[in-house]
């Protein structure tokens, strides 16, 4: 009875191996990872440092989701131009997809966040398939606070409490 049942565990186990050494995972997906938007509402203006906070949010969420495993950023900087005429891509109805494809991206990752005021704010980050067009992910979380360190941190709670939970 030993015996069988060891052959048994070891006929499974070999079953679980992948063939020609491919990897359990998918790859991840080639995607182009938008800059993240600002749509103020607040009634303050622009503040100094908002641009440079907006790249650093942008850079964190890039780290973020390529550390996740599923994605793969893709080179946007030739795009640059066609990107700056697509804002707000909150509110463009998808003009932002050529763009994506062109750059040779399966999917799309739009983050906009919503600044109600210096203290309130919320962050939404959509992830958009490229080949049917739907949105495959919607994460949003609410933070405090209106500097670099907030900014981070909502981008690193969203991608890591509540994507990595989809």
């Amino acid at each position: 009875m030993r015996r069988i049942l060891t052959a048994v565990l070891a006929v499974a186990c070999v079953a679980l191996i992948p063939r020609g050494g491919a990897a359990l995972a998918s790859e991840p997906r080639a995607t182009a990872i938008f800059p993240v938007e600002l749509w103020d509402t607040s009634g303050e203006g622009v503040k100094p440092g908002q641009a440079e906070r907006l790249k650093l949010a942008t850079n964190r969420l890039t780290e973020l989701l390529e550390h996740t495993g599923r994605y793969r950023g893709v080179d946007l900087s030739p795009f640059a131009a066609r990107i700056a005429a697509t804002e707000p891509r909150y509110n463009c109805n998808g003009c932002w997809r050529d763009v994506a494809r062109d750059a040779g991206a399966e999917v799309a990752v739009l983050a906009v966040v919503h600044k109600v005021s210096t203290l309130i704010s919320s962050v939404d980050l959509y992830v958009a398939d490229l080949e049917t067009g739907k949105y495959i992910v919607h994460a949003d979380a609410q933070f405090r606070g209106d500097d670099d360190r907030a900014y981070v941190r909502a981008f690193e709670f969203l991608v890591n409490e509540r994507l990595n939970r989809k």
